[in-house]
């Protein structure tokens, strides 16, 4: 028998919207957030899911996920339980916190250790169990052993509490034939994902687990996985890209654009460049909208050039963001956390891992693929692979005959 488990990440919050560390504060979702919980029910509605039982969090941005996605099913009756070991990890003294004040007051390598490694916890909450955001003030929380409730939490912490649910009640349910679908935050789901796909301790943190869209997971009587995949993937990922490049990538990259057979209508692309006239055109495009315009008309942003080029770019549409995911290939170390640093820490990366070969890692939410390119590789390979990875990730799928061109450079 094959069981399946839907999981839905909660759209954005409000405090992803303003670039705040959230944790177990309970914010609501934004007017983009429940846009995502509504498109992820009807994307389940349209493959004809019926569940039996529900899980979520206690706080508000999964529960009102999860509701929103039911309602879209007409299955608003379905049973759900709540429960705290779902909720996203405990930030410690970062919650409240803007993320890019976070980064000038304690260092963007500090902040990025806090954030992306497995077992460092950010500092604890100020204030101890006399601060007012630990979670011990709070009635919901009033039947947990105060050993339960934390001042902050690493991510290996937020796997050892989410364990529990698993093994004795979600699995369970599921061994026993139940359809259950679990609403909740990156963190706990990653504490999911990592057993049932048996992720490391080192590639877990960097995993990427999408806003909004179904993760199906389909396991066998022993609750090992068969397979996984996003519903509706496409349409699901489908966003208006915006590319900001220097002139030299601009042409580089535009080339592999064409010679890779990346095609997308005027509409769904723009792109800007100082002095691209000839990459403009062989976009298909009639004109070339300046920085600003680009940053307005789009949702994720493709930054191309030199370190000093990306990092000037970003500081120049700093201020016209406004919930953008970026985009940005990072060569060696360090890279990163001058892009976080200029933008407020609401980079996704495309990082290229100094190692004996390069991997270079979906960015824009695509979850747990690596591209591998030989030392040595030429430009024409790298810049079709990152090509490649840009466009899939962001919901452009490339087909088989465009995927041999890329492989081979073109």
């Amino acid at each position: 028998m094959v069981h399946r488990i839907a999981l839905i990440r909660h759209g954005e919050s409000v405090w992803n919207l303003e670039n705040i560390f959230t944790g177990w504060t309970d914010v609501d979702l934004s007017a983009t957030g429940k846009k995502e919980a509504l498109q992820a029910g009807k994307l389940l509605r349209t493959e004809g899911f019926k569940f039996d039982l529900a899980y979520t969090s206690v706080l508000k941005r999964a529960i009102k996920t999860l509701q929103n996605v039911l309602e879209e099913l007409d299955q608003l009756w379905v049973p759900v339980e709540k429960s705290w070991r779902l909720n996203e990890r405990h930030y410690g003294d970062l919650q409240g916190r803007n993320k890019a004040d976070t980064a000038k007051k304690f260092g963007d390598k500090q902040v990025h250790i806090w954030r992306r490694s497995y077992d460092v916890p950010p500092a604890e909450l100020e204030g101890g169990k006399d601060d007012p955001r630990f979670p011990g003030s709070d009635r919901r929380y009033a039947h947990n052993k105060p050993e339960d409730l934390p001042v902050t939490e690493s991510l290996k912490t937020t796997v050892e509490r989410f364990m529990p649910l698993w093994t004795d009640t979600i699995a369970p349910a599921v061994k026993s034939g139940k359809n259950v679908i679990i609403a909740a935050h990156g963190n706990s789901l990653r504490a999911l994902v990592k057993y049932l796909d048996n992720v490391s301790d080192e590639d877990i943190p960097s995993l990427e687990i999408p806003t909004g869209v179904p993760l199906i997971y389909e396991l066998d009587d022993n609750l090992k996985p068969i397979r996984h995949y996003y519903v509706g993937t496409k349409e699901a990922f489908k966003k208006k890209i915006g590319f900001l490049g220097a002139d030299g990538q601009a042409e580089r990259m535009t080339d592999a654009f064409v010679h890779h057979g990346v095609v997308m209508k005027p509409e769904e692309i723009k792109y800007h460049a100082p002095k691209a006239d000839e990459a403009i055109e062989k976009l298909g495009l009639h004109d070339a909208p300046s920085a600003a315009e680009v940053v307005k008309a789009s949702d994720v942003l493709f930054l191309f050039g030199s370190l000093a080029d990306i990092r000037d770019t970003i500081k120049s549409i700093k201020g016209d963001l406004k919930g953008h995911q970026i985009v940005v290939p990072v060569t060696k170390e360090g890279d990163l956390d001058v892009f976080q640093n200029a933008a407020g820490g609401m980079i996704r990366v495309i990082q290229a891992v100094p190692e004996d070969e390069l991997k270079w890692q979906k960015g824009v939410n695509a979850v747990g693929t690596h591209v591998s390119l030989r030392k040595g590789s030429s430009t024409a390979e790298l810049d079709g692979e990152i090509v490649k990875t840009l466009f899939e990730a962001a919901g452009y799928p490339i087909d088989e005959d465009q995927r041999s061109a890329m492989t081979a450079g073109g």
